[in-house]
């Protein structure tokens, strides 16, 4: 079936009248979970758009019921691959980009005191990968001998890790 992107823009979505809405972008889903033959696909992607979220509400770019059209194709595309496909794609897809401030974040600057945002990088440590606290094989939490939980990782973590997810941009010299 066509991708979400695909349909919108065949359907007559790829309007100036829609460059700041989300104007088919139900129809799109909906006809996807409908019609669509690979039924358990379509569910692995509803799945997968309830841990890595991006909201229909707030995207500040322009072409946004695009951006979450192309975001859910690339779900689509990688609900059976692999979990370290998966986090580099959401990464560096430009809906998650805007979503989560990680598009054009900018390197440390010391002279200015310009430091990465630090956003995106809690969210992969928190709730994209590791969590909060590690955990025993059954899946409680681990305890220290002071009977607090042990956390996975530290601040200093979140701010290596948010330095390294710098640099990154849309190319928007040719968006209207």
């Amino acid at each position: 079936t066509d991708s979400h992107f695909d349909w919108m823009v065949a359907n007559g979505y790829a309007t100036v009248d829609h460059r700041n809405d989300f104007g088919g972008l139900d129809n799109t889903i909906w006809r996807k979970l409908l019609t669509a033959p690979d039924t358990l696909r379509q569910r692995v992607v509803l799945a997968l758009t309830e841990i890595f979220v991006i909201s229909t509400n707030g995207l500040p770019i322009a072409w946004r019921g695009f951006a979450v059209a192309a975001y859910l194709d690339m779900l689509e595309r990688r609900a059976f691959g692999t979990y370290r496909d998966l986090l580099e794609a959401v990464s560096l897809s430009n809906g998650m980009g805007a979503y989560l401030n990680m598009r054009g974040n900018l390197k440390e600057d010391p002279k200015t005191g310009r430091v990465p945002d630090e956003n995106y990088a809690r969210e992969v440590m928190q709730l994209l990968s590791i969590g909060l606290y590690q955990l025993n094989a059954d899946g409680s939490v681990k305890l220290d001998a002071g009977g607090k939980p042990l956390e996975t990782y530290t601040q200093t973590n979140i701010t290596d890790l948010a330095r390294v997810l710098t640099g990154w941009d849309a190319d928007s010299a040719s968006a209207t």
